[in-house]
């Protein structure tokens, strides 16, 4: 599939990677459906489906990266995107799976986890925001 230029030079992005559009929408989606199983899954060692065993360092990297890529997800999902709102519902997302990792008793709760996944949300959607802005 090509993208023929307009007529000021610049390469016209298809409707649906358009702010609001909806592979923005279905991106979020199946980002924040993938963290949720990777969230979930028992630790190495375990009996049944594992995921391999990061040390802590990496895993907050991944924490941080994984969120940072659903805040961007999510405001690029927005046609007007409410940033206070995006952030405590991508935050939140992060809260419940730690939350449910520590009930579920194959994980525990790591005030670190959230930490790095509130950062990685924050940075993901102010800087999807700033490069909407530069896009205009």
């Amino acid at each position: 599939m090509s993208w023929p230029p307009t007529l000021n030079g610049r390469v016209r992005i298809p409707e649906s990677l358009r702010p609001g559009g909806r592979g923005w929408g279905i991106g979020a989606a199946v980002l924040a459906i993938l963290i949720g199983v990777v969230s979930l899954l028992p630790p190495r060692g375990t009996p049944g489906v594992e995921i391999a065993d990061l040390g802590e360092v990496l895993a907050t990297i991944g924490h941080a990266l994984a969120y940072a890529l659903l805040g961007a997800f999510a405001v690029g999902a927005q046609i007007r995107p409410r940033l206070g709102t995006t952030l405590a519902i991508v935050i939140g997302y992060g809260i419940v799976l730690e939350i449910l990792q520590g009930v579920m008793g194959l994980r525990s709760f790591q005030v670190g986890d959230i930490a790095a996944n509130a950062l990685g949300a924050v940075t993901g959607a102010v800087v999807m925001l700033r490069v909407r802005r530069t896009e205009v």
